[in-house]
């Protein structure tokens, strides 16, 4: 049960990279004085992420179930059970790690047993995957202790919806970064400062695996250079991984090995250096929970072209606004809308200010909005900024 006195809040998640640090920083600057903030992380790195090691998180009580430790290589019950002794004294404590877990399923119905409100955080939307009844309905008996949830847009709100949380809170707001860090790194040099327009390229910012959809990238860029001749912007694919052979494979089948650069993995900085004076961001995935890279690139005011599978979408993009929403399987779309872009600069100006506009909604201020008004309830101003919030989407979200 969690102590009396000073309310204790806790967010938990696998392993912090600086998303998750900006988002620990922002709850516990919004409940400063009024609630004490745990920020938890299982272990300092991971198979998956090649995160550097998190620093300090002002404002919260930092804690490392397991310093030095790879969080997959860490048996579910150690987990667990450190989980266990670290969040049973708090009131309240928002889960940012896969709900289908084994420890996380067992952790969710221990801590709610003890009096403690546990809350979710996902991106998950429905159209990730091909879904079976068996196990959403599965999924939806695991979601049983959970007393609300944190989510993307207004996709995520419906699929958790439809996972059973009818008449459990679930508010937009979760997939946030701190702006003002991203900017920061960056220079401070939002578009349409820095690089002229005519000296900007298109970026590409993530893994290089399947979902990423890079040889459609590839394919679509290639459709653009051949009309565009000399003029032709160059694209930059920043990061790494096992596709990365097919993709070059690509570009020589296209013959544009020379117009492209993969300058490899990049830190979080020279990431932000590179997008402070990027033309374009573009994100084509087949699956895409969320894109915090599309935050990012708002942050400096770029315009993004991505799929509609690409979850950040719902708030974050507007088509023939801010930016281009094509189809799969269309490497025109792709190519019409670096064409768009490239050629004229009235139009690259006009959505560098839509983003702008935009930005707000993929700030951490949501997430902290969301976890007042879920810890405080009647906070006014939180639900008059979560109401803008679901207002904003492209699909307004029901009212909860």
């Amino acid at each position: 049960m969690a102590s009396r006195g000073t309310r204790r809040v806790a967010l938990l998640f696998a392993q912090f990279s600086a998303y998750h640090i900006d988002r620990c920083q922002a709850v516990a600057r919004r409940l400063e004085g009024r609630a004490e903030v745990l920020a938890v992380e299982v272990a300092t790195s991971s198979t998956t992420y090649a995160w550097e090691a998190s620093g300090e998180v002002a404002g919260a009580r930092k804690v490392t179930l397991f310093p030095g430790s790879n969080y997959d290589t860490l048996s579910w019950p150690r987990r667990l059970w450190r989980q266990l002794a670290a969040l049973w004294r708090c009131d309240t404590v928002m889960i940012g790690i896969g709900y289908n877990q084994v420890d996380i399923i067992l952790l969710s119905w221990l801590l709610t047993l003890l009096g403690v409100r546990v809350v979710l955080l996902s991106e998950s939307k429905f159209d990730d995957k091909p879904r079976t009844v068996w196990k959403e309905l599965a999924k939806a008996l695991i979601l049983s202790p959970y007393s609300a949830a944190i989510v993307g847009g207004h996709r995520h709100v419906a699929y958790f919806r439809f996972l059973g949380f009818g008449k459990r809170r679930v508010i937009p707001g979760y997939d946030t970064v701190g702006l003002e860090r991203i900017r920061a790194m960056g220079g401070g040099v939002l578009a349409p400062q820095g690089p002229a327009h005519g000296a900007r390229d298109f970026v590409f910012v993530g893994r290089f695996v399947d979902k990423k959809n890079l040889t459609e990238l590839v394919e679509g860029y290639a459709i653009y250079a051949k009309a565009a001749g000399p003029k032709a912007r160059r694209l930059v694919l920043i990061g790494s991984g096992r596709e990365e052979a097919a993709i070059k494979a690509s570009a020589d089948t296209h013959g544009v090995t020379g117009q492209i650069d993969f300058p490899g993995f990049l830190g979080a900085s020279e990431v932000a250096a590179r997008l402070s004076g990027a033309l374009a961001l573009v994100l084509p995935s087949v699956e895409e929970q969320w894109g915090l890279v599309v935050n990012e690139a708002l942050a400096f005011g770029l315009p993004v072209i991505v799929s509609p599978a690409v979850g950040s979408g719902d708030a974050l993009v507007r088509n023939l606004q801010n930016g281009f929403v094509i189809e799969l399987g269309a490497p025109e779309g792709i190519a019409a809308a670096m064409h768009m872009l490239a050629a004229d600069a009235q139009v690259w100006r006009r959505m560098v200010e839509a983003s702008h506009q935009r930005a707000w909604l993929g700030d951490t201020a949501r997430l902290a909005d969301a976890a007042e008004a879920l810890c405080f309830p009647g906070s006014a101003a939180a639900e008059q900024m979560i109401a803008r919030f679901q207002a904003s989407l492209a699909c307004p979200a029901p009212k909860a």
